[in-house]
């Protein structure tokens, strides 16, 4: 089966400062990129990806993620829409229900009742309906088509949400496989409850990667994302596929996990990161290392994986991963 290799970019840099690296990573093979939308640490996610739209001609671009609770479900269908007229089509809406974006601002996170509404109401919108929203007639005067709409799902309820409304969910439960066959289970789940067809939703595993011939260095680098990530994993409460220990480290990062920070490569609650927790959240070491923990996940059935792009030299990152990783898993 052959798999895409998506980029995730953090922009915590001017957009310039990154566009050149989006177009090598289109030429060296790589399928999508996917943008975070954080409106008090990150550039804003729609110039970004309009600027990708002009400088790339195949690859797939997504927010990853935006949410509902910073941004109004008519707004999100205007912008998105826009990319993806703008793109030729290759637009794909990544919706969450906010994290750092919310939690800067000290906003509560979506519930999932708000998710399934806001779909719904972001379908009628590209759909050229009138839609009602919070008890108001809501509508978009142009349109060009629906827009894939991806979840962003890591608890069991929300994963389930995905396989009944969503055409796809991004999921980041970290790297063990068996935390991965929940989250694809639950998604199946959901859709077989919808009387959806599983194999219609798109699965996206979401997965921080470090690859080096020097294997500390490798994972020395990975290690403030692999504190995103066990966050991610600990709010999502799937602390019962992990040992005890394991359960005891995410807890005592969780006490002191600075969102201001989030996956800053100099991030001070990267410290907290054990070498047993980094490698149950991400996947770094050696290309052959790598490329075996890469295997198992592969075998489980993911379509798409994204890789987030946070360590320092990320045009190395992206050449030696090509080169040394992904040409032998397809």
């Amino acid at each position: 089966m052959k798999v895409q290799f998506d980029i995730g970019i953090l922009p915590q840099e001017p957009v310039a400062g990154f566009m050149d690296l989006i177009v090598a990573a289109e030429e060296l093979g790589f399928g999508g990129v996917w943008i975070a939308d954080s409106q008090s640490i990150f550039r804003d996610v729609y110039v970004a990806l309009a600027v990708c739209a002009l400088r790339t001609k195949r690859m797939t671009l997504a927010t990853g993620v935006t949410n509902p609770v910073t941004r109004h479900p008519a707004t999100i269908a205007c912008s998105i829409a826009t990319l993806d007229e703008l793109s030729g089509g290759r637009a794909i809406l990544g919706l969450g229900s906010g994290f750092s974006s919310v939690q800067t601002l000290g906003l509560k996170p979506a519930p999932l009742k708000q998710m399934e509404e806001t779909t719904r109401v972001l379908r009628a919108l590209m759909g050229g309906q009138t839609a009602i929203y919070d008890g108001k007639e809501i509508k978009m005067t142009w349109t060009a088509r629906q827009v894939p709409i991806y979840f962003a799902s890591s608890g069991p309820k929300s994963l389930e949400l995905a396989g009944r409304v969503a055409d796809g969910v991004l999921f980041q439960v970290g790297s063990v496989p068996a935390l991965v066959r929940y989250a694809i289970e639950s998604v199946r789940r959901g859709a077989i409850q919808a009387g959806r067809d599983p194999r219609e939703i798109k699965l996206c595993a979401r997965l921080g990667c470090a690859v080096s011939e020097d294997r500390e260095a490798a994972r020395e680098e990975i290690r403030a994302y692999a504190a995103a990530a066990a966050e991610t994993v600990f709010q999502s409460n799937r602390q019962g596929f992990l040992a005890p220990d394991l359960v005891e480290d995410l807890r005592k990062l969780k006490e002191h996990y600075n969102y201001y920070e989030h996956a800053n490569l100099g991030a001070s609650h990267k410290t907290l990161v054990t070498d047993r927790l980094l490698d149950a959240m991400v996947i770094a070491g050696t290309p052959k290392e790598v490329i075996g923990r890469f295997e198992e996940i592969l075998d489980l059935g993911v379509d798409r994986i994204v890789i987030p792009l946070t360590v320092k030299d990320r045009r190395k990152f992206l050449e030696d991963f090509a080169q040394r990783v992904i040409r032998y898993l397809h």
